[in-house]
């Protein structure tokens, strides 16, 4: 796809040990879910997450190849400069140059040529159409080689809007059930997409993108704090890094859950006088959460050397001016802790006397910002 007028669709361990402050009883609860995501068909992806080409580093990226089932995982071959690397740094170096979401390159990947799932006898013909760039019926391959689609397939939904002078307003033909239809897109991002692949709704790579890396709309500066619950032994872990997320349920899936968000986080927010911490035992090799810089400071000032900083996981406030609020439950039995920013999960786990948690407050709350850097546009490169 990368020829507006040719393209076409592609079918397509236990590191966690029980403690009295940080384990759960298992519950057969559901995570606080996201924000769910609706579709706009004019409207597919925000330009500031279009152009977020820090949303994912190379190791995240090669963390959350490891957990498909495709062959990108251990492919390495010639980047379009001749040099040999991994998919994942190919797909790094290209989102970076051109400023591109690498989550956008990956979803065309899967849309193009379902590379993040397809495991079959087909993967060296569809790793050399890798994005359907220049590629069409009677064609042959323009950007032949995995490194020349991912770089040039990013290079033209980089660059689309330069090339066709996109401008508020400005329409586009496509295909719409075997018709050609004239639409209006909202912003430059869902204008380079329908250019890309002039087929009308371009639903395929929205659901892509959805199904892996959450709501399009969300702004990157939103960065997740994940839950996952250590299946063993009841213990939650909380991490905002994607690639230890991916790699926890990659390389043990009979230990680790994945439960979702407990709570997202502006990392661009200036009302924030503290952080979640996450601590561990070097002695029991347990971890203990908190948004307290004062009982953080106090854990390992009176327990020197038995406690250590293991992450700051988030930007977080004690003021309640600072924005919304996260909650702390715990649960009766264990004195397990459980944050989380959803007020009808807070209400689910501990409403009624026989409610396997107790309610004692609100943790800390989560700055908000108004102030957003504008996303960097398309690189003027070759």
């Amino acid at each position: 796809m990368g020829d507006v007028t040719k393209a076409r669709i592609a079918r397509s361990g236990a590191l966690l040990g029980a403690t009295l402050v940080v384990a759960v009883a298992m519950l057969a609860v559901a995570a606080a879910p996201a924000s769910a995501a609706t579709f706009d068909p004019l409207n597919i992806i925000s330009y500031e997450t279009f152009r977020a080409s820090s949303s994912m580093s190379q190791a995240d990226i090669q963390a959350f190849l490891d957990a498909q089932t495709g062959p990108m995982k251990s492919f390495r071959t010639a980047d379009h400069a001749g040099v040999r690397k991994a998919a994942s740094q190919i797909i790094s170096d290209a989102a970076t140059y051109w400023s591109v979401n690498p989550k956008v390159v990956l979803s065309t990947l899967q849309k193009e040529q379902s590379l993040l799932a397809v495991s079959d006898s087909s993967n060296a013909t569809r790793l050399s159409r890798a994005m359907g760039c220049g590629i069409y019926p009677g064609s042959t391959n323009t950007y032949p080689g995995f490194g020349n689609q991912v770089w040039n397939g990013t290079r033209k939904l980089s660059t689309y809007e330069v090339t066709y002078s996109w401008k508020p307003g400005k329409s586009i033909a496509v295909t719409a059930a075997g018709k050609s239809k004239t639409i209006v897109p909202a912003n430059a991002s869902t204008f380079a997409l329908y250019t890309y692949t002039p087929y009308y709704p371009q639903k395929l790579v929205w659901d892509v993108y959805v199904r892996y890396f959450g709501d399009p709309q969300t702004p990157p500066r939103m960065r997740p704090v994940y839950r996952l619950l250590n299946k063993k032994t009841g213990a939650y872990f909380y991490t905002a890094q994607e690639a230890q997320r991916y790699r926890l349920v990659t390389r043990s899936p009979a230990t680790y859950s994945f439960q979702g968000p407990a709570f997202t986080a502006d990392a661009s927010a200036t009302a924030t006088n503290s952080s979640f911490f996450r601590l561990y035992s070097t002695k029991a090799k347990t971890y203990y959460f908190t948004g307290s810089t004062s009982v953080a400071n106090r854990m390992l000032r009176t327990n020197r050397g038995l406690w250590k900083l293991d992450a700051t996981l988030a930007a977080v406030s004690s003021e309640a001016s600072a924005g919304p609020p996260v909650y702390l439950l715990v649960n009766k039995s264990s004195a397990a802790m459980y944050f989380t920013s959803s007020a009808s999960m807070r209400t689910k786990l501990s409403h009624g006397t026989k409610a396997p948690f107790s309610y004692r407050g609100i943790a800390f709350y989560l700055g908000t910002s108004k102030e957003a850097s504008p996303p960097v546009g398309p690189a003027t490169g070759s």
